[in-house]
C-alpha cells in the first residue's frame, strides 16, 4: 500500500457495518495491511471479533469493537472516540453499514422511507462530523459505500435507490469542503455482490442475473470491493470520485 501513498500500518482504520458482508471483507483486508480497527455494529459477533483480532494481531495491530445504531449520531462520536482513546486518532473511515429498503412510492410507508435516510444518509452526515478533526488531523480518508442501484432504475426499491444516489454526491461535495485540509472521500459503488444482502435471493433470480444482466456473466465477491476501498483509502491523488463494481452491468444497452 505505501506504493500507491498511504502505507496502513499502525493507522487508525474505523469500519461501521464491519462484523458482516463487505464491511468485514474490508476490515480482514485492513488487518492484513496491519492497521489498527474500531469495527462498529449494531450487536456483537464473539466468533468473528475474536478472528479480526487474532489477524491484526498477527500484523502487530489491534481490534477493538463499538456496539451501537448507526442512526444514533451518539454511535458515530463513540467509535471516532474509541479511535481516539485507543490509537490516537483515526486515519481511514469506511462506512459501510446499511441495510435493505423495499418499497414502490406508493406501498412504502413515509416512516420507512425517512428510516432509509436515517440508516445510509443521515449516519453518514454523522460520521463525517465526529471524524472530521480526526480526518483533518491525519489528512486521512472517508469512503462511503453507495450502490450500482444509484445508477440505474430498479424496480420496487425508490427509497434505496435514492439514498444510495445521494452518497455519491454527498461525496463529492465533501471531498471539495474539505480538499484544502487534507481529507479525501471518495465511494464504492457494488453491483451483485455474494454476501448476506442477498441471501433472499431466488435461484430464479440469480440465474437471470447471470445469464441476462451481469456481462462478466458471474456474481461479485466481498474481497473485490474491499479491495477497491483499500486502494481509495491508499492512494492519495484520488478524491471525490465513484468507483463502480459490478461486473459491466450498469453500462450494459441490452
Amino acid at each position: 500500500m505505501a506504493a500507491n501513498g498511504m502505507d496502513l500500518k499502525g493507522r487508525a482504520a474505523l469500519v461501521t457495518g464491519g462484523t458482516s458482508g463487505i464491511g468485514l471483507s474490508t476490515a480482514t483486508s485492513l488487518a492484513r495491511q496491519g492497521a489498527n480497527l474500531v469495527l462498529g455494529a449494531r450487536s456483537e459477533n464473539p466468533a468473528v471479533l475474536s478472528e479480526l483480532a487474532a489477524l491484526a494481531g498477527q500484523h502487530g495491530a489491534r481490534c477493538v469493537f463499538v456496539a451501537g445504531d448507526v442512526r444514533d449520531p451518539d454511535t458515530s462520536a463513540r467509535l471516532v472516540a474509541a479511535a481516539q482513546n485507543e490509537f490516537g486518532g483515526v486515519d481511514a473511515v469506511v462506512h459501510a453499514a446499511g441495510g435493505p429498503a423495499p418499497g414502490t412510492a406508493l406501498n412504502q410507508s413515509y416512516a420507512s422511507w425517512l428510516d432509509a435516510f436515517d440508516v445510509h444518509v443521515n449516519s453518514a452526515f454523522h460520521l463525517f462530523r465526529a471524524a472530521h478533526a480526526g480526518l483533518a488531523a491525519s489528512k486521512g480518508a472517508m469512503v462511503l459505500l453507495s450502490s450500482a442501484a444509484a445508477l440505474r432504475g430498479c424496480p420496487g426499491t425508490i427509497a434505496y435507490q435514492t439514498v444510495k444516489a445521494a452518497l455519491i454526491q454527498m461525496a463529492r461535495a465533501l471531498a471539495r469542503d474539505h480538499a484544502a485540509e487534507g481529507i479525501r472521500v471518495n465511494c464504492v459503488a457494488p453491483g451483485i455482490i455474494r454476501t448476506p444482502f442477498q441471501a433472499g435471493m431466488t435461484e430464479e433470480a440469480r440465474l437471470n442475473n447471470l445469464k441476462n444482466r451481469i456481462p462478466l456473466g458471474r456474481e461479485g465477491t466481498p474481497e473485490q470491493v474491499a479491495s477497491m476501498i483499500l486502494q481509495l483509502i491508499g492512494n492519495e491523488f484520488i478524491t471525490g470520485e465513484t468507483v463502480v463494481l459490478d461486473g459491466g452491468m450498469s453500462m450494459r444497452m441490452v
